[in-house]
């Protein structure tokens, strides 16, 4: 939790580059949420994350679904955080977040040993009997995602491993009781958010993140 931490977007970008795993979300600007690429590097349709900051309460459901569903062990990090912001007007905000699935993944890039993919609706996930845990990939991230428990390296597959389609529905989405959390296309998700009056940025720019932010409570 970063109490008093201003929604900034260099300020996420510097956080991230301290490798704290903690973010410092950039909603400040909104000129260039039209980086995040709406495609795959395959030319499927990517999908993504929406939160709503307005509606997110910080109660965590999402957190603890996601462990549940993946039967995540007690070594092993959370794939989903909540953390706990000040946005301009001093008041607390909720941004619930997991891997950003990028576009263009650094993770990707730097695995030696390629125990991460790219595949369908642009889900990013790691092949654990290829991993050699070298932590390549957690130098590489500029968003402090990746996790390493007692067998490899672990990461947010969409619930993949839980048994959910890609492109269908993950588990923290569907435990979200307030609607802050959204998952689908990202095109759709900015569209619908945009016919509602929202402005969408991506949580950075770094890799172009599917993850979106909406709102700023106060």
């Amino acid at each position: 939790m970063i109490d008093g931490t201003a929604l900034t977007r260099r300020g996420f970008l510097a956080g991230c580059a301290a490798a704290t795993g903690t973010l410092v979300i950039g909603i400040a600007s909104v000129d260039d949420a039209s980086a995040v690429e709406e495609a795959s590097s395959d030319g499927r349709r990517q999908y993504g994350f929406l939160c709503d900051m307005n509606k997110c309460a910080g109660c965590k459901n999402c957190v603890d679904a996601c462990r549940d569903a993946n039967h995540l062990s007690e070594r092993t990090a959370d794939r989903r955080r909540v953390e706990v912001y000040m946005n301009s007007r001093s008041n607390n905000v909720y941004v619930s977040t997991s891997c950003m699935h990028c576009a263009d993944p650094n993770c990707l890039r730097v695995c030696p040993a390629g125990a991460i993919k790219k595949g369908d609706a642009g889900i990013v996930s790691v092949d654990v009997d290829r991993c050699i845990g070298c932590k390549y990939c957690f130098q590489a991230c500029p968003y402090g995602v990746p996790r390493y428990n007692e067998v490899a390296m672990d990461k947010c597959d969409c619930c993949l491993g839980a048994g959910v389609a890609p492109g269908e529905t993950p588990h923290c989405v569907q435990a979200c009781k307030f609607g802050a959390l959204q998952y689908g296309p990202l095109d759709d998700l900015r569209a619908e958010a945009e016919s509602c009056g929202a402005r969408p940025v991506p949580v950075g720019d770094a890799g172009n993140p599917s993850c979106l932010l909406i709102g700023e409570r106060g």
